[in-house]
């Protein structure tokens, strides 16, 4: 069923003025540093744990010996227990973080759509639409596998760091540099999660309540933040596209701020008002 929208009539002059534009919903960057700073939090809680344990298991690595095992075998099972137990953490926190995230991002465009349509005189009476479930509960399961993701990604590599060290007989400040180095690359990383799943959310939820008011287009806006922005997405600005196809770009479709780190929004067209 889908969500009904009464709008005022535009005149002036008793004649039918050139409607305004609808204003585009842009996805709310204070989610977004609220989402990267929770994420940072946790990642930084986990590096000085493996900093201080694995520094302290690698600075005795050649004077600790034992009848049944060698040492780095001992370092390597202390690199294990230190990864199993972080991806236990990040595993029992992701589902309560990627749910206060989706849900204050989809919160942010759910508003967004109302008031853009409200400020030309809209009244929008919105429904919990089996699409707009749909599109939060995909953005939740993505998110949770991101979180969960983290620990894998980077205490792999720095386990390979930690082992070709020791067998290299590099110094404590040398490992030191590189393990900040590889933790500094997942700072990086959750801030792409934080700043390519905002548009995302924000994109699919907006498009799923437009569609849900009977908005089938949109006219692509391309962002302009990025240093190194996309070609086939500066080519698309201004172009009308259906909502539920996106527009073909680079041999595939896609909708604005769908591929990753894409921040491009879209102004939709309302039958009837400013479709012309």
């Amino acid at each position: 069923m889908k969500t009904r929208f009464i709008a005022q009539s535009v005149e002036l002059d008793g004649r039918k003025k050139r409607a305004p534009n609808v204003r585009p919903v842009f996805s709310n960057q204070g989610i977004r540093a609220k989402y990267h700073a929770v994420l940072v939090h946790h990642i930084s809680r986990m590096r000085q744990d493996v900093l201080k344990r694995v520094l302290a298991a690698y600075e005795q690595f050649d004077a600790r010996q034992a009848q049944d095992e060698t040492p780095l075998e001992r370092l390597k099972r202390t690199f294990s227990n230190i990864l199993e137990q972080w991806q236990e953490h990040f595993d029992r926190h992701a589902e309560d973080l990627a749910s206060q995230f989706v849900q204050q991002a989809s919160g942010h465009a759910t508003r967004s759509v109302r008031n853009s349509l409200r400020d030309l005189g809209f009244t929008v009476q919105f429904q919990a639409t089996p699409a707009v479930k749909e599109a939060v509960s995909r953005a939740l399961t993505e998110n949770i596998g991101l979180i969960k993701s983290i620990p894998t990604e980077c205490l792999g590599e720095v386990q390979g760091l930690v082992e070709k060290s020791a067998l290299a007989g590099r110094d404590l400040g040398t490992l030191t540099d590189e393990i900040k180095r590889r933790f500094d690359v997942a700072d990086s990383r959750a801030a792409l999660i934080a700043r390519d799943q905002n548009n995302k959310v924000s994109a699919s939820i907006t498009r799923r309540r437009q569609q849900d008011l009977g908005i089938s287009e949109g006219i692509w806006l391309h962002s302009g933040a990025s240093k190194h922005p996309r070609p086939e997405h500066v080519a698309a600005n201004g172009k009308r596209f259906n909502l539920e196809k996106g527009l073909y770009l680079d041999g595939h479709w896609t909708m604005p701020g769908e591929d990753i780190n894409c921040g491009c929004t879209w102004r939709p067209i309302l039958p009837g008002f400013n479709d012309g």
